[in-house]
């Protein structure tokens, strides 16, 4: 029987970006789709490639969205689903199995113990978990069920994709929160929650990989079987390119995002060395001074960042044989995915049959914003909701392990003599 929600259950969302904070009120009810209450994005500031730089900028930036929704919602924000980035996130894929007790059947303190194990033998130091995805239960060397409890069995293992950020920047996102006075609900990596925003589940049972071209990075998430197989995140995003503009073109930033959005492309055309754009030049704030350049100037400085990137994850996808095998259905999400021409360059770098994926529709979304403002919050809304229905594995946490020489000691124990 699915948990129904208490009446009047609220979310708080919070999109922590390089390019913009984005936080979202959203009311759950019995038996009714999620309805916006508030809604507010502001710029980013302090933070570079999706991590902290500036604690106190960072602050101020994600203070004022929360303030902002706080006031739109009408409601008290105490804690936050949130996203985190990190371009040092690890996603690796591991088995492990443990010896069950004889004459006795799977219990939830075996499923706790296998955690505890993977946990120790595989979490580098320095570590933390992000995520641990169960993808297949292994009773006595057979595939079984999503839940493996009662079996009569003398050995269980499973085969685990782990997600990994450093501590130092979970600390840093804290840190924040907690200058802000909220606490957290959920993390969720960002590759993972630009996914759910935009994939059918069509798409995640046959395979999909997802690319989200973000402003300070690149990110990817690789689904088979219903299940996330593989992520990670390149250190390379729109907002180089738009400073490369503003430099090449002697302009601002805000004018050179705009002429990006406007008139960028993937793809020079013969026709764009004859297309004329005014473009307002640096100078003294009580002159205005305009310049024409040729659209081809423009396209000229956008396509080798573009390349760039693809090549990057070109490398990176081309690591994972399961990437290589079936998941070469490609949908692009995030600010860049509207550049003209991304859908071809996307296919002649990586192959594969891509589209352009749009958030899932949500009541009362602010028509002030473009849907892919807040499309990562929406990831974090689809997160949520499915927590509800996760599988046994994910409903035991690893135990805590005090941090420091203790710390380490207790590791040890556990990976020698468990």
């Amino acid at each position: 029987m699915k948990k129904r929600f208490h009446k009047k259950t609220y979310l708080n969302l919070l999109d922590i970006g390089s390019g913009k904070v984005a936080c979202m009120v959203v009311r759950l009810t019995d038996n009714q789709a999620p309805v916006v209450v508030g809604a507010a994005c502001v710029p980013s500031r302090g933070i570079q490639s999706g991590a902290i730089w500036n604690l106190e900028e960072a602050t101020a930036c994600v203070g004022e969205a929360i303030h902002q929704a706080e006031i739109k919602s009408g409601q008290s924000i105490e804690s936050v689903i949130v996203n985190i980035s990190s371009t040092q996130m690890h996603s690796v894929r591991v088995y492990h199995e443990v010896a069950i007790a004889p004459g006795k059947p799977i219990s939830a303190q075996d499923v706790q113990h296998l955690v505890d194990n993977i946990v120790a033998q595989y979490v580098p130091i320095g570590e933390e978990i992000l995520h641990a995805f169960p993808l297949t239960y292994v009773v006595d060397k057979d595939q079984a069920n999503n839940d493996p409890r009662g079996i009569f069995a003398s050995t269980l293992g499973a085969h685990v994709h782990m997600v990994t950020i450093p501590e130092t920047q979970n600390m840093n996102l804290l840190t924040v929160l907690d200058r802000c006075h909220v606490t957290v609900q959920m993390k969720v990596a960002t590759p993972y929650a630009a996914a759910l925003a935009v994939l059918t589940d069509a798409e995640k049972d046959v395979g999909a990989t997802v690319v989200d071209f973000g402003a300070g990075t690149t990110s990817y998430a690789v689904f088979v079987g219903g299940c996330l197989m593989q992520l990670g995140m390149i250190q390379s995003g729109g907002s180089q390119m738009t400073r490369d503009i503003a430099q090449r073109l002697n302009t601002n930033i805000p004018n050179a995002e705009r002429l990006k959005i406007l008139k960028g492309a993937a793809f020079l055309s013969p026709r764009d060395e004859l297309e004329p754009l005014i473009v307002p030049v640096l100078g003294e704030e009580e002159t205005t001074h305009n310049t024409s350049v040729r659209r081809s100037d423009l396209i000229g400085i956008i396509v080798p960042h573009l390349e760039g990137i693809l090549e990057k994850l070109k490398v990176e996808l081309d690591k994972d044989t399961t990437f290589i095998a079936v998941a070469k259905r490609f949908v692009l999400t995030g600010g860049g995915s509207g550049l003209a021409g991304i859908k071809e360059k996307t296919m002649a770098f990586l192959g594969g049959i891509p589209r352009v994926g749009h958030p899932k529709e949500i009541k009362n979304l602010p028509t002030e914003y473009d849907s892919c403002t807040f499309s990562l919050c929406i990831g974090l809304l689809m997160y949520a909701l499915k927590k509800k229905q996760d599988k046994v594995f994910e409903q035991f946490q690893p135990s805590q392990t005090p941090k420091g020489l203790l710390g380490k000691v207790i590791k040890w124990i556990k990976q020698n003599l468990s």
